[in-house]
C-alpha cells in the first residue's frame, strides 16, 4: 500500500496549487506540449498528455544537474523512482552495472538511442542483485550525458511495438540535433572522504552546408575508488600480533586494508556524433554513432595469511606452493587479494533514409551496427601450476583472462500511412543478428587455471561464437475516435533461429473526460528472447559460500550440454509478460499537472540460474539457466508537477515522482521434482528493492542570473539480501531502514556565456544502516563490510562539486 504521508504529501500538494491560482504562472508551453516520439507510429505530434501509457521526458540539462556519478546510470536512478541502479560489486558487474525499471531485471526494458535500438553489453550478470541475476541487458553507461537532448521514459509494455525486452517499458535516449553553438565544461569533484572525481566534456554542433548538420560530444572522466571498507577481523588480529605488510599489495591508497568495497576505480572517454541532410524538403539522410573507452579495476576476496594466536590456515593456493615447492615466500605472512581489470570497447554506427512520399507515406529505412568488447586482466593473482620464480616468489601474478563480445546487426523498413483525419496505420519489418563470443585467455589461465583467486579464463570448451538471427512484421494502428477519445492497437509477429516464433499485441486508450481530467490505459503481452550470451555461457567463479564463509567454485554450464540434459535441463525459451495499466492526468489550474497510473506485469518463465544440482553420475554439482521463475510486479507511479511564481520575479518548478512497486514471485518450475531456486533467493527477489521510492525536484530562478536546485531522493526500507527475514538467530536478514539523501546545487551565469555552478550530492553525507557483527543478523563484517552489499541505496556518502561550462 502506499504510505499515507506520501499520498497525503501528494494530495496536499495538488489541493495548494487549486487555492492558489491567482499567484501561479503560466506553465512554459515545451513543459506542456513537450512532442514525444516514443509509443506511437504516428508522424501527427503527440504531447506527453496526448499518449495513452505514462511517458516521462527529462531533458539533457536535468541529467548534467548532478555532480560526481560515474555515468548516466546513476543520473537516471536519481530522477526516476521507478529506475533502480544498484552498486557496482563483483566481477563483471563491477563494470557494467545491475539495473531495473519496476523491479524487473536489466533486459526486460528496451533501450533506444534516437529512437533505434540499442546493442547490449557483453556482460552476462552472473553476480548481480536477485531480481537481475542472469540478465544480458544494455550498458547505457556508454552514452555522453553532454550529447543528450532528452530522454523519454515509456513506463509501459511495448513488445508489440519495438520487439523483445520491452516487458518493463522502453528508453529512448535523444541526442542533440543542433547546428550551431555548443558548451565546454569542467567539473572537480570530491567526497567527504578525500575520493576525487575530474570530468572534462563538449558539444559543439555545425551546419553542413544549407541542408545538413553535424553535432558532436566527446566526455572524459577519471573517477577515484570509493571505499567503504573496514578492518577484516583476522586482519585485525594480524595486525595486534605483529604481522606486517598487511594490505601493502593494494592497487588503492587504502592499506592496511586487505580488501574493498565500494564503487571501483574507472577512467575513459566517451564519444557520441549524431548527424542529418535534408536531401529535399520530404526526405532526410541520416546518421549517428558512438565509440566509448572505459577502464575499471575492482578488488576481489583477500585470500589470508595464518594468525599466528589461532593458528589459522594459509589460503588453498599458497598451502599448495608450499606443498609443491617448498614456497617460504611474503605470502605465507601478508597473504594477497587479487584485483580485476575490466577494459570496455563500445561502438556503434546506425544510418538510414527517411521521409515522405505526395500520398503521405512516411518511410524509415535504416541499418545499424553495435559494438560492446570486454577484456579482463586479473592482477596480483596465483596459479600454482606456474611454479615460483628465481626470487622464489609466484612466477607470475598478471593474466590475461579472456573478453567476451557481443554485435548486433539490425535492419529495420518502417512506414506511417495516415488514413484520413483521424486514423494512422505504421507497419514494418526488422531482421536483427546478435552474436556473442566467449574469447580465451592466456594459457596460463587455462592451464590449472587462476579460480582459486577469484576469475578464470573461459576454456577452450567455453570459448566459441555463438549467434542467432530473427525477423518480425508489425503493425500499428491509432484511431482518434473523436477529438477526446484515441484508440491504439499494435500486433507483431517474430520468428527466432533458436526457439521459434512468437506473437504479441497491445490495446490501449486515452480519453478526455473534461477538460482538466483525460483517463488512459493498455492491456498487452510481451516477451524477452533468450540472448545467444545467456543460453552459451561457460564459467567458473569463485565466491564465498553464506552459511559456512568457506571460499567456494561456483561452475555454470550450457543447459543443453549432456551434463546438464541429463538431470533435467532443456533449451531455453522467451520469457513471456502480461502487462495492465490503468491511471489518468489531470490539469489542475494553469500550471500544474498530476498524473497517477496504476500497473500489473506478470511474467512467466522468468531465465534465472539453477542452484546447485547434483550431477547424474553423483561426482559434483552443476548449474545452469533455465526457464523457471513467473513473477508478478504490480505498483502506482505518481507524477505532480507545478510551477509557482514568487514576488520579485522569482519562479521555482516543482516536481514530484513518487512510485510503488511489489515483487512476488508466484510459481517456478521443478527440474525433477527439485526446486532449482532456493526460497532464500526468492525471497531476495521479492524484497531486496525498496517498495517506495520518491524523488522530490525545486528549481528556482531568480535576479536574472542565479538558479538553485534542491533534491530529495527518498528510498523506503528493505531487506539485505544475506541470511533470511525469519532465519534463526546469527542467520536473518537484516531489514534497512528509510533514508533520505538530499542534494543541492546553485548556479550564476557569471556572463552571457560562462556559467559557475557549486553542488553537493547527498550534502548530509547519509549512509544506510550498518549491519554490525555482534548481533542477530548475518553479516560481512568478516569479509571487511559494514553495509548491505547491494543495496539499492548504496553506501557512497556525500560530496561536493565544482563546474564551470562556457557556451558559443
Amino acid at each position: 500500500m502506499i504510505p499515507k504521508t506520501l499520498l497525503s504529501l501528494a494530495v496536499t500538494a495538488a489541493l495548494a496549487t487549486l487555492a492558489i491560482p491567482a499567484q501561479v504562472n503560466a506553465q512554459e508551453p515545451d513543459m506542456l506540449e513537450e512532442v514525444i516520439v516514443i509509443g506511437t507510429r504516428s508522424q501527427k505530434a503527440r504531447s506527453v498528455s496526448d499518449s495513452p501509457v505514462p511517458v516521462d521526458v527529462l531533458s539533457g540539462e536535468e541529467f548534467n544537474s548532478q555532480g560526481n556519478s560515474v555515468d548516466i546510470t546513476e543520473n537516471l536512478r536519481t530522477l526516476v523512482p521507478s529506475f533502480t541502479a544498484t552498486p557496482l560489486s563483483g566481477d563483471g558487474s563491477a563494470f557494467v552495472r545491475p539495473t531495473s525499471l519496476r523491479g524487473t531485471s536489466p533486459d526486460q526494458v528496451l533501450i533506444l538511442v534516437n529512437g533505434k535500438r540499442r546493442h547490449r553489453a557483453a556482460l552476462v550478470t552472473v553476480f548481480a542483485p536477485a531480481a537481475g541475476n542472469g540478465a544480458h541487458g544494455v550498458d547505457i553507461g556508454m552514452i555522453p550525458s553532454l550529447g543528450l537532448k532528452s530522454v523519454e521514459v515509456l513506463r509501459d509494455g511495448a513488445a508489440a511495438q519495438y520487439g523483445s525486452d520491452a516487458i518493463a517499458g522502453v528508453m529512448n535516449f535523444r541526442m542533440k540535433d543542433d547546428r550551431e553553438g555548443g558548451k565546454v565544461l569542467v567539473q572537480y569533484g570530491e567526497h567527504y572522504e578525500g575520493e576525487q572525481t575530474v570530468k572534462v566534456g563538449a558539444n559543439g554542433g555545425f551546419a553542413l552546408g544549407e541542408n545538413g548538420f553535424l553535432n558532436l560530444t566527446g566526455e572524459w572522466q577519471d573517477n577515484e575508488p570509493l571505499d567503504r571498507a573496514v578492518l577484516r577481523p583476522d586482519t585485525r588480529q594480524s595486525i595486534a600480533d605483529g604481522l606486517e605488510g598487511l594490505g601493502q599489495d593494494t592497487p588503492f591508497d587504502d592499506a592496511p586494508l586487505t580488501q574493498s568495497w565500494g564503487r571501483p576505480e574507472s577512467s575513459g572517454y566517451r564519444l557520441f556524433f549524431n548527424s542529418g541532410y535534408d536531401l529535399s524538403d520530404t526526405s532526410e539522410l541520416y546518421l549517428h554513432g558512438n565509440y566509448a573507452d572505459v577502464s575499471g579495476r575492482y578488488r576481489f576476496f583477500h585470500r589470508e595469511a595464518p594468525v599466528p594466536s589461532t593458528g589459522a590456515p594459509v589460503d588453498a593456493q599458497v598451502q599448495a606452493l608450499v606443498d609443491l615447492y617448498g614456497y617460504q615466500g611474503r605470502l605465507l605472512e601478508t597473504g594477497f587479494t587479487a584485483y580485476l581489470d575490466g577494459d570496455q570497447e563500445d561502438y556503434s554506427l546506425v544510418g538510414g533514409l527517411r521521409g515522405s512520399f505526395d500520398g503521405g507515406l512516411y518511410y524509415d529505412i535504416s541499418v545499424g551496427l553495435g559494438v560492446s568488447e570486454i577484456e579482463y586482466t586479473l592482477n596480483n593473482a596465483v596459479n600454482v601450476d606456474v611454479g615460483l620464480g628465481p626470487d622464489g616468489e609466484p612466477a607470475q601474478m598478471k593474466f590475461d583472462v579472456g573478453s567476451y563480445e557481443q554485435e548486433e546487426v539490425n535492419l529495420n523498413a518502417d512506414f506511417s500511412q495516415p488514413i484520413g483525419d483521424n486514423l494512422n496505420l505504421g507497419f514494418g519489418a526488422e531482421w536483427r543478428e546478435e552474436t556473442f563470443t566467449a574469447n580465451v585467455g592466456e594459457p596460463n589461465t587455462t592451464n590449472g587455471g587462476t579460480s582459486g583467486s577469484g576469475y578464470s579464463s573461459p576454456t577452450v570448451a567455453d570459448a566459441g561464437e555463438f549467434d542467432r538471427d530473427n525477423w518480425a512484421i508489425y503493425g500499428d494502428l491509432e484511431h482518434d475516435i473523436s477529438d477526446s477519445w484515441l484508440m491504439q492497437y499494435a500486433v507483431r509477429y517474430e520468428d527466432f533461429s533458436d526457439f521459434g516464433d512468437t506473437t504479441n499485441f497491445k490495446v490501449a486508450t486515452r480519453f478526455n473526460a473534461t477538460d482538466w481530467l483525460t483517463l488512459r490505459g493498455a492491456v498487452s503481452t510481451g516477451f524477452h528472447a533468450p540472448t545467444p550470451g545467456q543460453t552459451n555461457l561457460q564459467q567458473v567463479i569463485t565466491t564465498f559460500d553464506g552459511v559456512t564463509g568457506e571460499q567456494v567454485e561456483q561452475g555454470l554450464i550450457k543447459a543443453t550440454s549432456p551434463e546438464a540434459v541429463a538431470v533435467g535441463g532443456t533449451a531455453l525459451t522467451e520469457e513471456t509478460s502480461l502487462n495492465y495499466s490503468f491511471g489518468f492526468s489531470s490539469d489542475i489550474g494553469d500550471s500544474t499537472t498530476l498524473t497517477l497510473d496504476f500497473y500489473l506485469i506478470e511474467v512467466d518463465d522468468r531465465i534465472y540460474r539453477t542452484g546447485d544440482i547434483e550431477k547424474a553420475s553423483g561426482d559434483g554439482v552443476v548449474s545452469f539457466y533455465t526457464n523457471t521463475l513467473d513473477v508478478e510486479h504490480k505498483g502506482i507511479d505518481l507524477v505532480l508537477n507545478s510551477n509557482y511564481q514568487w514576488s520579485g520575479g522569482v519562479d521555482t518548478s516543482f516536481t514530484f515522482a513518487y512510485n510503488h512497486n511489489e515483487i512476488e514471485v508466484v510459481d517456478q518450475a521443478l527440474i525433477n521434482g527439485i526446486q532449482t531456486v532456493s526460497d532464500g533467493l526468492i525471497e531476495d527477489i521479492e524484497n531486496n528493492y525498496p517498495e517506495d521510492r520518491f524523488v522530490f525536484t525545486a528549481n528556482t530562478h531568480f535576479a536574472d542570473n542565479w538558479s538553485l536546485m534542491l533534491r530529495a531522493n527518498y528510498y523506503g526500507e528493505h531487506f539485505d539480501e544475506r541470511g533470511r527475514i525469519d532465519g534463526d538467530f546469527g542467520n536473518r536478514s537484516k531489514e534497512i531502514g528509510s533514508v533520505i539523501y538530499v542534494d543541492l546545487e546553485l548556479g550564476w551565469d557569471v556572463t552571457e556565456n560562462i556559467n559557475l555552478t557549486f553542488g553537493g550530492a547527498n550534502i548530509f553525507d547519509e549512509y544506510i544502516d550498518e549491519i554490525d557483527a555482534g548481533g542477530q543478523y548475518a553479516n560481512r563484517i568478516g569479509v571487511g563490510l559494514a553495509y548491505p552489499r547491494r543495496s539499492a541505496a548504496g553506501y557512497d556518502g556525500g560530496s561536493w562539486y565544482l563546474r564551470t561550462s562556457y557556451d558559443f
